[in-house]
């Protein structure tokens, strides 16, 4: 028995002309995403990308700061993802730090302000007390002829207070020591003690203001005298040893 022949059309060739443009295009396509791919590896490698910080130091800008550089360096390792509250919290672990202001300039441009402390007091041979009266420790000894307090930690907000009194009503005299434990007793920078107890010693002060004034001309009193204050109607006088 004969087999039944199946007819099929046949299948027209496509124009080589047509495949050759197929061909061209997946091409071109090809080498647009290499190229594109090629750039982007380029840009990487530049340092067009790279992390950039400026500093404004107490108001001052300046372009390098190598404690604070070297401080965030860790957190610009990601080019491509720097995070502003991170900067800030690095930054302000340096103990000379009062406050920080993060900015972003550009993506990978970052504008970083600081405000610095300042030395008001030496706290001590441990620390320092700043014009904002907050105890700061930097753990390095800086060169100071500031005034020294000698008062516990958790007193110094009150203490650098009174300390900005005392030193109003004294003025043009300086402190140079101010000590607090129980009772109050300030140094002058002329080696004079007072001594101002724990009470009404701003009244007291103003009282010793005004006997000194009327007995500074005897050298022994304006070079050794000890001011005792704790008295209801004037004070105790002594001397210092030679």
């Amino acid at each position: 028995m004969a087999k039944e022949r199946i007819n099929r059309p046949k299948q027209q060739k496509q124009p080589l002309k047509s495949v050759l443009r197929k061909v061209f295009n997946k091409l071109t396509y090809f080498l647009l995403a290499l190229s594109i791919v090629f750039a982007i590896y380029l840009i990487d490698r530049s340092k067009l990308l790279e992390p950039h910080i400026s500093w404004e130091i107490d108001g001052e800008l300046t372009t390098q700061a190598y404690i604070y550089d070297d401080l965030i360096k860790p957190l610009l390792k990601n080019k491509y993802l720097l995070n502003l509250n991170q900067i800030k919290s690095k930054v302000s672990e340096n103990p000379w730090v009062l406050n920080v202001e993060t900015q972003r300039i550009f993506w990978n441009r970052i504008k970083v302000s600081i405000k610095k402390h300042d030395i008001a007091m030496r706290w001590g041979s441990q620390g320092y007390i700043s014009s904002q009266g907050i105890l700061f420790k930097p753990n390095l000894t800086i060169n100071s002829n500031a005034p020294i307090g000698l008062v516990a930690e958790a007193r110094v907000k009150n203490f650098y207070y009174d300390f900005t009194q005392y030193q109003s009503i004294l003025d043009p005299i300086k402190i140079s020591t101010f000590e607090r434990n129980s009772i109050d007793e300030l140094t002058l920078d002329n080696n004079i003690k007072v001594i101002l107890g724990h009470q009404k010693q701003n009244k007291r002060l103003e009282i010793f203001v005004r006997s000194f004034e009327k007995l500074k001309k005897y050298k022994k009193i304006r070079t050794r005298g000890i001011f005792d204050m704790r008295y209801p109607n004037g004070f105790a006088l002594s001397y210092s040893p030679l």
